[in-house]
């Protein structure tokens, strides 16, 4: 697909302007929703993921730094959807104490940005809270207030406040969120913040996500914002596998609840990876052990995968046989995933054209596609996924793929 030098945002019903978009978690999703009248623009520093983004044919701004551009840019002025999920490592880790001081920080800033009622206010407000951010230890900080800011400049500046926003990160940056409802109802908006599981809607993953849907209703801002509701059983170690409601005569990977509202089992690594995986495996994870061999996580293939990270490559796996004694033990070691089974296992195509040689760190970024469906359908259009959107993602494939530009893995 060929791309316009600058490239800009098309009219539409539901034009998104995806910051910090990241390899196209929720873009891809879009792309899927086209009917519905849903179109997509990223903006993304990085330069590899920039790099993905455009061997799958997805719309990036030309400007990279969320800060650098506004809602009034020619190239996201069309927008009427906000979405975005702001880098917060620098608070985003339970109980770590600066990570406590700066998500405070965030709290107190973002109240100043809060209740002005027109551009000259809003603006000798921003230029406070930015030079406080400036000076901040960890310039991350301050990126989590981003979307605040593009928020009240649409209304404030463009005059066009967006129609929905949606923000989502990990589940520590949920009273950041919690906080934003407040201040986005009193600009008018029927806000919610919510954590989810990916596996609750047919991700291969465990996997939370601290999500938040706003939408622009000044005359009903308390009524109920509605969040997707689950389809699949929900991941519980030494739980049961529910079995399954649906024939999968289609041949769908990701089988959708049959009416009623009877829960589908979680979605398996086995599942995801039969194609390449055909025998069953243990998955077993040193990250975040410290070496201790009693805090290593393992998952059979019948599980979910844990929270595919940017270290997924240092997982080994291992053939599951039956022993002698008829239980199930580690036989010998399989090669390690390989980036299409990391990004089956975020629940992204097996065709996505990943690029540059920091894959896994954009794959570990990423929201899974297939949770952005869930959210994307339920904030824009307020009702579930349609059931033919799960078979084009799996079947996504680029438009005109370029040459591979692959770079070598990681270990």
């Amino acid at each position: 697909m060929t791309r316009p030098p600058h490239p800009s945002l098309p009219p539409a019903k539901f034009g998104i302007v995806d910051l910090f978009a990241g390899p196209g978690g929720l873009d891809i999703a879009a792309t899927i929703m086209r009917d519905e009248g849903v179109e997509s623009i990223g903006v993304e520093w990085d330069d590899a993921t920039r790099r993905t983004r455009a061997a799958a044919g997805l719309l990036t701004t030309e400007v990279k730094d969320v800060a650098a551009l506004d809602p009034c840019d020619p190239s996201v002025v069309q927008a009427t959807v906000l979405t975005g999920g702001p880098p917060c490592q620098s608070f985003s880790v339970a109980g770590n104490r600066k990570g406590h001081e700066a998500l405070d920080d965030v709290l107190c800033l973002a109240t100043q940005l809060a209740d002005h009622a027109d551009a000259a206010s809003f603006d000798a407000a921003w230029s406070k809270v930015k030079a406080k951010t400036d000076r901040m230890s960890d310039e991350r900080t301050g990126f989590v207030l981003q979307p605040l800011r593009w928020i009240m400049e649409a209304k404030l500046k463009r005059g066009r406040p967006y129609e929905v926003v949606v923000l989502e990160q990990v589940p520590t940056v949920l009273p950041v969120w919690k906080h934003y409802v407040k201040i986005l109802r009193r600009a008018g908006y029927a806000a919610e913040a919510h954590v989810l599981h990916s596996e609750d809607f047919g991700v291969p993953q465990a996997r939370r996500r601290a999500v938040l849907i706003a939408q622009y209703d000044p005359e009903n801002v308390h009524r109920k914002v509605r969040f997707p509701e689950a389809t699949h059983q929900r991941y519980r170690k030494g739980a049961d596998r529910l079995p399954s409601t649906h024939n999968h005569q289609d041949e769908s990977l990701f089988p959708t609840p049959h009416s009623g509202g009877t829960l589908e089992p979680w979605v398996s690594m086995g599942d995801a990876l039969d194609a390449t995986r055909p025998d069953d495996f243990v998955m077993v994870s040193n990250y975040g052990s410290g070496g201790d061999p009693k805090k290593r996580g393992r998952r059979t293939s019948d599980d979910p995968a844990p929270t595919i990270t940017g270290k997924v490559r240092r997982n080994r796996l291992f053939l599951l046989k039956e022993g002698e004694s008829g239980v199930k033990e580690d036989g010998e070691e399989l090669d390690r995933l390989t980036f299409e089974e990391a990004g089956l296992l975020q629940s992204f195509p097996a065709a996505y054209p990943w690029r540059s040689t920091d894959v896994a760190q954009q794959i570990g970024n990423a929201i899974p596609p297939r949770l952005s469906l869930h959210i994307l359908s339920m904030a824009l259009l307020r009702e579930p996924p349609q059931d033919k959107w799960y078979t084009l993602l799996k079947e996504w494939k680029p438009e005109d793929p370029s040459p591979s530009e692959n770079g070598t893995e990681d270990a």
